[in-house]
């Protein structure tokens, strides 16, 4: 009798370098992976046994499929963020979908969910999960009628009277990576919303802009492992921007400004520059009672939205001292050394392989009949 085949990993990934050399900007590659992220988790699948398929981005997808190709594609793994859309994270899972291909994470529709922070609060809220109080200007307003649009929107809100205070904060709703969050973003006046969201129409013009209540207290990213009622919390990092600044105070980092952690939150400068690796290690902290009742919450949104196999929930908490849901990552980034849950992942132990092939093997888990195929030996 014949030996099963090893599992047969399709993966699939934007290259940043390949969509700068097609003339994109370095903006609209925020989201996008270097070839070092992309060769490390090739290299972790294959370290687990698995046979990998690198195929890379939608054309090159279907181009393989006319070619019949993913008939031998047993598994499905996308960190593609795709390029257009606001459902741009969902398009290859919803391909993979259609050819019955079983894929890592969560599912086209969770993603295309999980990208649109506006319609997540509707959902979040539906199931009276806190989240900050919000209301949407729609892709539809120009520029010319943005100020009586924001002002009725804001009264026809059912947190109007939460709105009516600033500050507030302001973000396209469908970015990741920090993409589209400047430090304009918080906002002190009415007249400082409404150009706030002038300036983000023009830049994002077919995306709505979520409009929120400022929460200014300690921000938490909870990062997840598993499905259903096998999901488990593997850590908590705290984005503490005050112990922050103290620190990078007795550091030799003074490259990096002071102005980076006076602004309270990630925007595209300390998120996405030369430094960010810098920035990124000040902001990782220990355990607390706040970030055990953040992890709580975050496994409930886990929960309620069906979200598989890894991920993130962004945790940030108001001045009432309560914790409010500020967005969820069921596509999280997976560079070592620098993405939120690779880094929570090693300051517990957990190595880059080994968290590859426990995200793996969570989703073969879903899909029964892909435990009858053989992983090929370490």
């Amino acid at each position: 009798m014949a030996r099963p085949a090893p599992i047969v990993i399709a993966f699939f990934y934007e290259s940043i370098s390949l969509y700068l050399s097609k003339g994109y900007s370095l903006e609209e590659c925020m989201e996008l992976d270097k070839d070092t992220t992309i060769d490390a988790i090739i290299q972790s699948m294959r370290s687990n046994g698995y046979d990998v398929v690198p195929v890379g981005d939608i054309d090159e997808l279907v181009r393989r499929i006319g070619l019949g190709e993913h008939k031998n594609w047993d598994l499905g793994f996308s960190i593609s963020e795709g390029m257009h859309g606001t459902g741009r994270e969902a398009q290859i899972p919803g391909i993979l979908e259609a050819y019955q291909i079983p894929t890592v994470f969560s599912d086209a529709a969770t993603l295309a969910l999980g990208l649109d922070k506006a319609k997540t609060k509707m959902v979040l809220e539906y199931f009276g999960i806190p989240t900050a109080p919000f209301a949407v200007v729609p892709a539809s307003c120009s520029d010319d009628t943005t100020r009586p649009v924001i002002s009725h929107i804001l009264q026809r809100s059912r947190h109007e009277r939460e709105l009516r205070e600033f500050p507030l904060f302001i973000k396209p709703s469908c970015e990741g990576s920090s993409k589209g969050i400047y430090s304009f973003c918080k906002v002190n006046s009415p007249s400082e919303l409404t150009d706030g969201v002038q300036k983000l129409q023009t830049k994002f013009p077919r995306q709505s802009i979520l409009i929120e209540r400022y929460l200014g207290g300690h921000e938490y990213s909870v990062s997840l492992l598993g499905t259903g009622a096998s999901t488990r919390v593997i850590g908590t990092l705290h984005l503490d921007w005050d112990a922050a600044r103290k620190r990078k105070c007795q550091s030799d980092l003074a490259e990096i400004s002071d102005d980076i952690f006076a602004r309270g939150f990630l925007d595209v400068e300390n998120k996405n520059t030369e430094n960010d690796k810098d920035v990124m290690k000040f902001l990782m902290s220990a355990e607390s009672p706040e970030a055990q009742a953040s992890e709580q919450l975050a496994l409930q949104v886990w929960r309620v939205m069906e979200l598989r196999d890894a991920g993130r929930v962004d945790i940030r908490w108001g001045a009432d001292g309560k914790p409010y849901v500020l967005e969820v990552n069921p596509l999280p980034g997976l560079a070592p050394g620098y993405s939120f849950l690779t880094e929570t992942a090693r300051l517990q132990g957990i190595s880059h392989e080994k968290l590859i092939g426990e995200i793996i093997s969570s989703a073969i888990e879903r899909n029964p009949h892909l435990k009858s195929l053989k992983i090929r030996d370490k």
